[in-house]
């Protein structure tokens, strides 16, 4: 009881978005303010992006080929604080964020419950990278999902070849950058579920999400699979 007690002195809770110190009370991970921006109300049912209250289109999916994504569900839009603190947790390790992430998709949005989602597949990335983070971030934010619900996650996907990080891509060069740079593992051919969620920590334009999903779908046994996105960002 000390040694928690002085742990909690010297490293109190953070809230993990704007790292502003948590009250006691509040025995989650997000402080009231940035709680209340979590993306939950008057979002496109397909891009999970706010779109007008009254209008009957989303100019988001006018604008972009979501391919054969079910639906997507995010909890920030990728700016500001949320931005600091996806890229905190990708690249500073901060790894208890992927357990705060996976607490408001649980147990605030209950996602996986509503989805009836059976299998998570995180976005892989290159061993080069591995080695230089230390984590795969996605497989993270699975993994924490899946100790919250019991759903198993499938570490299928692979990179079969280095990229230039999508970030550094014009639009126009993701689709191309990423042509035949995922692959599934050998031992993970026969796969067969009906409801997968790949696990990302930023949508932007898509793009490395459609290339898991053409390879995905490439399975004779997952081509009838629904598809949906769990990421952390989305670009808005």
């Amino acid at each position: 009881m000390i040694g928690q007690y002085l742990k909690k002195l010297i490293y109190p809770d953070k809230c993990i978005v704007c790292r502003t110190l948590l009250e006691e009370e509040n025995a989650g991970y997000l402080c009231d303010k940035c709680y209340s921006f979590v993306l939950r109300n008057h979002l496109c049912p397909k891009c999970g992006r706010p779109y007008n209250i009254g209008g009957k289109d989303c100019a988001y999916c006018k604008a972009e080929d979501a391919g054969d994504i079910t639906q997507i569900i995010a909890l920030f839009p990728y700016k500001d604080h949320f931005r600091k603190s996806v890229l905190r947790w990708k690249y500073s390790g901060l790894r208890k964020y992927a357990r705060g992430y996976a607490d408001v998709f649980v147990t605030d949005l209950y996602a996986l419950d509503k989805l009836s989602i059976e299998g998570l597949v995180p976005v892989p990335i290159s061993e080069a990278r591995k080695r230089k983070r230390g984590f795969n971030q996605a497989l993270d934010l699975a993994e924490e999902i899946s100790k919250l619900t019991g759903v198993k996650v499938y570490d299928v996907l692979k990179r079969t070849k280095e990229t230039k990080p999508q970030s550094k891509c014009t639009k126009k060069e993701r689709l191309s950058n990423l042509k035949g740079s995922i692959g599934i593992k050998k031992d993970s051919e026969s796969l067969s579920l009906n409801n997968i969620a790949i696990i990302d920590d930023i949508y932007t334009t898509g793009a490395t999400v459609r290339e898991c999903i053409s390879v995905i779908k490439r399975q004779e046994v997952l081509k009838s699979a629904k598809i949906y996105v769990l990421t952390v960002c989305i670009g808005i």
